[in-house]
């Protein structure tokens, strides 16, 4: 049987320019897709509907999460910020959540409304660099799953707590470690394996999976999924093949100044790797991502 494709990006307006990017990459660049799904608040629907074409569809944040889930000033930060709740969210035990959960949360949603049989994350922050075709997630084996052995060490706290809550969640024992990360820049989920998944949960919690998840605050969708995948399917059964090389080359906090002595993004990418990601927050402007992109 053969699977169809989707790309799935969230992002926000802080980085409309740098999603504006990574779209003329994926135009240039990827194939085997049917639709390029952006995820973002109702209220930046506006501001990225003009990135719309015949395979980009823009997704507001209410078809995808529930009416007693929205964005609200944060009284704490005299309006700057911004929570997701609400009285019936306070009522269900959630405390208030930020903008990187909701995120998370429409990533895990999508799957539940759209067709694609496979979805392949992609950051904002990102752009393809090299000819890339979805059609090669998928081998014999099943649908390529990032994960890297050993990669989350009993000192990363954050990890740790996104691990176990995820293990509680999912019904498993506790973790341990080293266990292996499935948070990497580009992920491939598949559409069956999400729904049960979040039927999984729904059954364990009694409770509907986006408040069982937020309930927790500390979680990592990959992880979840990870696990899922891994520790209560198997890979095999999942339909999922495991590769720990990263497909895009990130640029993280303390590597910015690297970029000055840049001429060309091919002198610091793998041979298998098609993308680099630059993270938002290391300050690097967008022209000169996008000179960078435009010697490719």
């Amino acid at each position: 049987m053969s699977l169809s494709y989707a790309i799935a990006t969230p992002s926000y307006a802080g980085d409309v320019e740098r999603c504006r990017l990574l779209c003329a990459s994926i135009d240039r660049f990827v194939t085997g897709h049917a639709t390029h799904y952006l995820l973002v608040e109702d209220g930046d629907v506006a501001l990225f509907r003009p990135l719309e074409g015949p395979r980009r569809q823009v997704i507001a944040e209410s078809d995808l999460l529930p009416a007693w889930l929205k964005p609200r000033p944060d009284p704490l930060s005299l309006g700057r910020r911004r929570v997701w709740t609400g009285a019936r969210a306070l009522m269900k035990g959630l405390p208030p959540l930020r903008g990187w959960h909701a995120q998370q949360l429409r990533k895990l949603a999508l799957p539940l409304k759209s067709d694609e049989d496979v979805i392949l994350f992609a950051d904002s922050d990102m752009l393809f660099l090299r000819p890339y075709d979805l059609h090669s997630l998928t081998t014999s084996e099943g649908v390529r799953l990032y994960r890297k052995p050993d990669g989350i060490a009993a000192d990363m706290r954050d990890h740790c707590i996104w691990c176990e809550n995820a293990s509680d969640l999912l019904g498993l024992p506790a973790p341990t470690y080293p266990g292996p990360d499935y948070i990497n820049n580009m992920v491939s989920w598949r559409r069956d394996i999400v729904r049960g998944l979040v039927a999984h949960i729904e059954q364990l919690s009694g409770r509907d999976w986006v408040s069982a998840i937020a309930a927790r605050r500390g979680f990592s969708e990959y992880v979840i999924y990870g696990f899922f995948a891994e520790r209560v399917l198997g890979l095999a059964e999942a339909g999922h093949w495991a590769d720990s090389r990263d497909l895009c080359r990130n640029y993280w906090g303390g590597v910015a100044g690297g970029f000055d002595s840049l001429r060309s993004f091919e002198e610091v990418m793998e041979p298998w790797q098609v993308a680099v990601g630059i993270q938002s927050f290391i300050g690097e402007p967008v022209d000169k991502i996008r000179a960078l992109f435009e010697t490719q």
